[in-house]
């Protein structure tokens, strides 16, 4: 005779709803009052295996002894009905959140000699709650900084209406670049939204990463200087052509600079700030980039689900979308991201990134110089 057979034998025991008992859904459990199960439906044996005689919570939490919010210590208590949510293990090693009820068995004399406990997998309730949240949190955020994008461009275009009243040939200067930084905003945005938004199978080509890095560093030339900053670029010559998605890349080469740019204009506690542009060919033969810059830093409860969530390092500045299209961009490519950082003293954002290549002549040289590197600042641009 099994243990569960033993333990069904036992007066006290009795289940006239056996059938019953076997088809409820939630996953049901007898435990004494030692925490030991002594009987299990068939959902808990699916779950848990059929684990009767040992410990509740080194089966369903591999502990050494009872949790201390446990409902069931609760109703041993008390002898009350209790409720709680739990996160819990599987046989097969799979986590799952469990909203759980346990009630008091007792004898003809109305002493609790056990505790009933159901448990009901709530976990994709629980994501879909969480998606939901995220989907808030992300038109709040989007919408926020579109009506910042439009009090930008309404300050622009009041500048330059009075720049054309008075003739002033400075303020209309200053009033277009207004307009033309918002305008440049808005087509980022766009951009994000789209490569974000929409379904697409990425065209591999055959092509030198550091290009597509060199091109967009480039294209940030101009802001770096117009903004006071320095802006260093060093590519890693030996770095061969490789399958990739470009314009993937391109997103995602840009998303990493206007975040570091960003994060450089709003830290005003230090004289100069730089942008820091490496790429690295691995001994392992993967492609390294990393993209570094001394501004504001990253709050370390941001860093931890920074790419786990629609998270803007810029507050009210920022959409988070960025750092979405790089996550998507790297998991397309196959390759891993990470970010070290630390408030006040800047980020550095790594991307590593399989090399596979086809025995194709080699890519021409992307950037003039020493180990392709390319130097913006002090008034010169990248594109010299």
């Amino acid at each position: 005779m099994s243990e569960s057979e033993a333990a069904r034998e036992q007066p006290g025991w009795e289940f006239p709803c056996d059938r019953l008992f076997e088809l409820v859904p939630s996953a049901i459990s007898v435990i004494d009052r030692d925490f030991h199960i002594r009987r299990v439906n068939a959902t808990f044996r699916r779950m848990f295996g059929d684990r009767v005689g040992e410990t509740c919570y080194v089966v369903l939490k591999g502990r050494s002894g009872p949790c201390s919010t446990c409902p069931l210590a609760r109703t041993f208590l008390d002898n009350g009905v209790h409720y709680g949510e739990e996160v819990v293990e599987t046989s097969s090693g799979r986590a799952l959140r469990m909203a759980v009820q346990t009630s008091p068995i007792q004898d003809s004399d109305g002493r609790t000699v056990a505790g009933i406990e159901v448990a009901t997998d709530i976990s994709r309730s629980v994501e879909q709650w969480q998606e939901l949240a995220l989907l808030g949190r992300a038109i709040a955020g989007l919408a926020h900084y579109i009506k910042n994008i439009l009090t930008g461009l309404d300050g622009g275009v009041f500048v330059v209406e009075e720049a054309f009243r008075t003739g002033d040939e400075r303020q209309l200067r200053q009033g277009w670049e207004m307009v033309r930084r918002n305008v440049e905003r808005v087509a980022h945005l766009s951009r994000d939204q789209l490569y974000c938004a929409r379904e697409r199978n990425a065209e591999r080509q055959l092509i030198n990463p550091n290009t597509v890095v060199c091109e967009a560093a480039r294209l940030f030339a101009p802001r770096v200087v117009q903004e006071g900053l320095r802006l260093t670029v060093e590519l890693d010559s030996r770095v061969e052509d490789g399958l990739f998605d470009p314009e993937g890349l391109h997103n995602m080469v840009t998303n990493l600079l206007a975040n570091a740019l960003e994060a450089c204009r709003f830290d005003t506690t230090k004289d100069q700030h730089w942008i820091s542009v490496k790429s690295l060919l691995e001994s392992s033969g993967q492609y390294l980039l990393e993209v570094a810059d001394n501004g504001h830093g990253i709050p370390s409860e941001v860093n931890a689900r920074l790419f786990s969530d629609m998270l803007t390092t810029r507050g009210g500045a920022g959409t988070g979308l960025g750092l979405l299209v790089v996550y998507q961009v790297v998991s397309a490519h196959r390759g891993e991201v990470s970010v070290l950082s630390e408030e006040g003293l800047g980020s550095v954002f790594s991307v590593v990134l399989p090399l596979s290549r086809s025995g194709a002549e080699l890519a021409t040289p992307v950037c003039e110089g020493e180990r392709g590197a390319v130097s913006t600042g002090d008034g010169r641009g990248a594109s010299e």
